[in-house]
């Protein structure tokens, strides 16, 4: 991990964890709908610029990637692995990094209601490279968080 790493993570962590206090996993999932809602008319206005398509296919790989560590919750075997797999092929198009995000958002949002739906506790605790180990509730805050916190990125037309 590099010195800037770990000194986002130092900063990030005390963040995510506020975020997720007293989360439920139905909160979360309300959580990530709202996200979702209030980021979707954003990135359909976005500009077709190589900016914009790096700032979409980062969310999307950080969504995938943690989307794939919270599998560890379910029983899946833990992989240190980075999100730079989770992205989309180079060249995407605007249209597919647009729909791209869609997709992995309903993932997350169908991920969670099915952890709620099957009593998954959201106490348990999986490793994210930068942050250390997170809860369950922890790493729904984050994948809601992230695109969130970045938004700035994303200029529109």
């Amino acid at each position: 991990m590099s010195f800037l790493q770990k000194l986002i993570g130092a900063g990030l962590r005390p963040h995510v964890k506020r975020r997720a206090r007293g989360l439920t996993l139905e909160q979360a999932a309300l959580n990530l709908e709202a996200g979702r809602d209030k980021l979707m008319p954003r990135i359909m206005r976005a500009a077709d610029t190589p900016g914009n398509h790096e700032a979409l296919n980062h969310w999307i790989g950080i969504e995938r990637w943690s989307q794939s560590r919270l599998r560890v919750a379910q029983g899946a075997p833990f992989v240190a692995d980075r999100y730079s797999g989770y992205r989309m092929p180079e060249g995407s198009t605007l249209a597919e990094l647009q729909a791209g995000f869609a997709a992995a958002r309903v993932e997350s949002i169908h991920m969670v209601r099915e952890f709620a739906r099957l009593a998954v506790d959201p106490a348990t605790l999986v490793r994210h490279n930068d942050l250390g180990d997170l809860t369950v509730s922890e790493w729904f805050a984050y994948i809601e968080d992230h695109p969130r916190r970045e938004i700035f990125r994303l200029k529109v037309r």
